[in-house]
């Protein structure tokens, strides 16, 4: 069965936060807030619902990127569909939570080696407020992209 998901990018200025993961494929890796939907939730309302969860943020007018589709552990079946939003326009006080820290990075001093490796193809892209849909295929172990597409929409 195939996971769906959101992956959630607050912007401001030339600032990213990120999460550190404390559990699930994302341990030990600085990453957007995000995550799976609830029974009737719609991409948004996951994406705005798992932020605030996630960092004490509240997402507006959330912008959707695109689709990411992962393919995980060297196979050529889609694992994980996700749904890319990010936004500039947001209120609340950050904080952590049991998801993890949470963090300002400056775009141009991303914790890249900390990251997923899928991010290095497509991360610019979001921040330049791109739409695209991105393929994206892993080796066994899920430590490095052996493969990938970006489709423009």
């Amino acid at each position: 069965m195939v996971l769906k998901a959101t992956l959630c990018h607050i912007i401001d200025g030339n600032k990213v936060l990120l999460k550190m993961a404390v559990r699930g494929i994302s341990k030990g890796k600085w990453n957007g807030p995000g995550g799976k939907f609830e029974k009737g939730e719609t991409p948004e309302q996951c994406a705005i619902r798992e932020t605030y969860e996630e960092t004490g943020i509240t997402m507006r007018s959330p912008f959707f990127h695109g689709k990411l589709y992962f393919f995980m552990e060297g196979r050529r079946k889609l694992a994980i569909e996700g749904y890319l939003f990010s936004t500039r326009r947001f209120y609340g006080r950050v904080r952590p939570s049991e998801e993890g820290e949470v963090k300002w990075f400056g775009v141009n001093s991303l914790p890249s080696s900390r990251m997923w490796d899928d991010d290095k193809y497509w991360f610019d892209l979001m921040l330049k407020r791109k739409k695209f849909d991105a393929y994206i295929y892993y080796d066994k172990k899920n430590k490095k992209v052996v493969e990938y597409r970006i489709v423009f929409s």
